[in-house]
């Protein structure tokens, strides 16, 4: 039985691809970097922001992927409110998942300050027991430290937890903890690439979220 249920945040509990992405083409645009920076940039959400700058400004220096990662964050850090809608139904969810007395955590890529800051405005911090940033891992997704630290604090087995993620990133966390996981179709990754690394579930919504948790603690 699941007694405890591990978020991603991006994309998977809130909406923020779109805004995510807009930041992203503001940025490209005041550093001239051609339209297939974005391109790649965009799939690589989930994915800590200097490994991201390494990734699509591979002919670049430290100094220039610190420049620009500090420019991004100045943009997003003054519109996380706005760039960051709870799904629908995302209440809901947290509601009958501490109803039925299962655990919820977090565990993103994302600097914990600015998850706690989105969920403190949508008075939905308290719902979660946990919640692991970018700061707080050595070893960032798809390397399993988030979820080993949260087993870890929590006192959970492998068996008795499942993580949630809109991103393959988040899949192969899941897999390399030997944890279960569900895709959710609601951000960068489409289903067949969710597929791809075999993730237990694949959902459409957090709706469809919630029953697969539910029903993943009666196996």
């Amino acid at each position: 039985m699941y007694k405890l249920a591990i978020f991603d945040f991006d994309g998977t509990l809130v909406d923020s691809a779109p805004g995510i992405v807009t930041v992203m083409e503001q940025v490209a645009q005041e550093y001239n970097l051609p339209n297939s920076v974005v391109s790649d940039w965009k799939n690589l959400i989930g994915v800590p922001l200097i490994k991201q700058m390494q990734a699509v400004l591979p002919d670049k220096d430290e100094n220039y992927w610190l420049e620009v990662a500090n420019r991004y964050r100045a943009i997003y850090d003054k519109q996380t409110i706005e760039i960051c809608p709870p799904f629908p139904f995302l209440e809901n969810m947290l509601n009958s998942l501490a109803a039925n007395n299962i655990k919820i955590s977090i565990a993103s890529s994302k600097r914990r300050h600015l998850i706690e800051e989105v969920l403190k405005h949508h008075n939905l911090l308290d719902y979660f027991c946990m919640v692991v940033g970018a700061q707080d891992v050595n070893n960032h997704k798809p390397h399993p430290e988030s979820v080993h630290i949260t087993l870890s604090q929590l006192s959970i087995n492998h068996a008795q937890a499942v993580v949630i993620g809109d991103s393959t990133y988040d899949l192969e966390m899941a897999n390399n903890a030997n944890v279960d996981s569900i895709g959710v179709t609601t951000g960068i990754h489409s289903r067949n690439t969710l597929h791809s690394v075999k993730p237990r579930y694949i959902a459409e919504n957090l709706n469809e979220v919630l029953d697969l948790i539910l029903n993943g603690r009666k196996r």
